[in-house]
């Protein structure tokens, strides 16, 4: 749309300025008078020819009431401005007295490159506003632009067009119900639903605007951008073609295709160039995972990012992050979730639970494939504490932990590497808890069944002390570093309502990206 001229087709009717209300001086090959119904007329025949202002209008024949100051022409009509623009029909129309002339048949309006094709236009003489009211099509080098009606009106350098607008560029497809355009300022209205097709993506509203002279875009009521990639949906989405930044506001939800991944917010940051997406405001993101589970995140801020060398895509929660499984639970300061080959790493006091047990260290990664938590990663100052019972935990402590997870996402073994601690509890099969062990040693490696542990191997000379458990001692029983708060745990309730998808724009019946949806319909049978 940065080619106006397009647009701007009715200035071309400004320039045949000669059909203004004075003395119309008529030439023929023959000319001859006569009274009907008590006015007198001119009829005129061959080669029938007048001139105003520098503007020629010829036709075949005419007649003109000389009363009513209205003269019909007709065969070969053809207006030519005085700076070059043509029109051409088979009827012209000039009511001189109420200042208005119109064209019918098969009209043709030529300007340099540019061509419009419609039944016929209407041009008022003392407003210079013109129009056409069946139907259109403007062709302009690589530009094209339909529509039913249209409009110009030169006082307010404002263009309209209305129902079924089609505006074809060999970058994007634009299909409204009502367009306006200001020469002015250079601003493009769009008006109920509108689709903007390109090759990278589909844009959705129900009303927006577009500067052809700075490139800012806005779009609202229910606005969506779709690609392959992505989609964004918003209550109101911003777009600066020339810098790549964009905003969004109200509802907003993205989602990237291909990994699944949706984030719901209520502002959202877009760098095009960058491939940086930033989203705030009571924020949820989930990855639907391919057994049909979705991981749910929450946190204060989302930033999803491309490499742009590697392409790949990352995922990072800022502050107060949650998360929560079907399997699992936790919550962090931060979070980077690697897009592409599903690894999670949490910072800042991160806290996992897994059934009843509690895992914590300085920084944590997750891989998991398939759904299945393949191998969590703990690092520095780690701890694991599984309930045995009411008041009595299980707890492992440790420089860094590796931990391995049953197909089931239940923790099997724990391998803990340097400075390891641990106190563990032995019931006789499912007796009543019969003793505890305490145990110091560098590495160990433990398996557990169903949470409880089935076996124990240690490495680096340990060395501990097995109680009957009534003989325990008390300051024994908690290692340091034991924490148990399951009241912040996370719930499945925090991450559900009020997070909903925004509703796509509404297709109205009739308009022109609905009736080419409806097409393609029904060309697939």
């Amino acid at each position: 749309m940065n080619k106006t001229r397009v647009l701007l087709f009715f200035v071309i009717l400004l320039k045949l300025s000669g059909l203004q209300a004075q003395e119309i001086m008529l030439k023929a090959d023959r000319m001859r008078g006569e009274k009907r119904r008590g006015d007198n007329h001119q009829i005129l025949r061959g080669n029938v020819m007048f001139e105003q202002s520098g503007s020629v209008v010829t036709c075949d024949e005419a007649e003109y009431n000389t009363v009513k100051e209205e003269l019909e022409g007709f065969g070969n009509v053809r207006i030519v401005g005085n700076e070059g623009a043509v029109v051409t029909g088979s009827r012209l129309f000039f009511d001189n007295k109420n200042k208005t002339a119109r064209v019918d048949g098969n009209v043709v309006l030529r300007d340099k490159s540019m061509v419009l094709t419609t039944p016929w236009i209407i041009y008022h003489t003392d407003t210079r506003i013109g129009y056409y009211g069946a139907g259109g099509k403007i062709v302009d080098d690589e530009l094209t632009l339909t529509s039913r009606t249209g409009s110009y009106n030169p006082t307010l350098s404002m263009l309209y067009f209305r129902y079924n607008v089609v505006l074809t560029h060999p970058d994007y497809v634009v299909k409204t119900d009502t367009l306006q355009y200001s020469n002015r300022t250079g601003n493009t209205w769009f008006f109920n639903f509108t689709e903007i097709q390109s090759d990278e993506n589909t844009i959705l509203c129900n009303y927006g605007n577009y500067n052809t002279k700075t490139g800012q875009s806005y779009f609202t009521r229910n606005a969506a951008l779709i690609s392959n990639e992505n989609t964004i949906r918003a209550d109101t989405l911003s777009f600066n073609r020339n810098t790549g930044i964009g905003h969004a506001y109200g509802r907003l939800w993205v989602k990237d295709t291909s990994q699944n991944i949706s984030i719901f917010g209520n502002r959202g940051y877009y760098d095009k160039n960058r491939k940086y997406t930033r989203v705030l405001g009571n924020t949820l993101a989930k990855k639907m995972e391919k057994n049909g589970d979705s991981l749910m995140l929450k946190a204060d801020t989302f930033v999803y990012v491309a490499d742009t060398t590697t392409q790949k895509r990352y995922l990072h929660a800022f502050h107060r992050t949650s998360l929560w499984r079907i399997d699992f639970s936790g919550t962090a300061d931060s979070l980077t979730h690697h897009a592409d080959d599903s690894v999670f790493y949490l910072y800042g006091k991160p806290v996992l639970w897994n059934e009843n047990t509690r895992l914590n260290a300085d920084t944590m990664r997750i891989f998991i494939a398939n759904s299945r938590i393949k191998l969590m990663q703990m690092r520095k100052n780690s701890f694991i504490a599984m309930r045995e019972d009411t008041g009595h935990f299980n707890q492992i402590s440790g420089t860094d932990m590796d931990n391995f997870f049953t197909p089931e996402n239940k923790l099997k073994t724990i391998q803990v590497k340097g400075d390891g601690k641990s106190v563990y509890f032995i019931k006789e099969k499912d007796s009543a808890i019969t003793s505890a062990n305490a145990v110091q040693y560098n590495n160990m490696k433990i398996e557990l069944d169903s949470n409880r542990v089935s076996g124990i191997r240690f490495y680096g000379n340990p060395s501990g002390t097995l109680y009957p458990v009534s003989d325990f001692p008390k300051e024994q029983k908690i290692l340091p570093g034991f924490v148990w708060d399951e009241n912040n745990r996370p719930k499945a309730g925090i991450f559900k309502a009020p997070f909903s998808v925004p509703p796509l724009p509404a297709r109205h019946a009739g308009s022109a990206a609905t009736q080419k949806t409806s097409d393609r319909k029904k060309s697939k049978g």
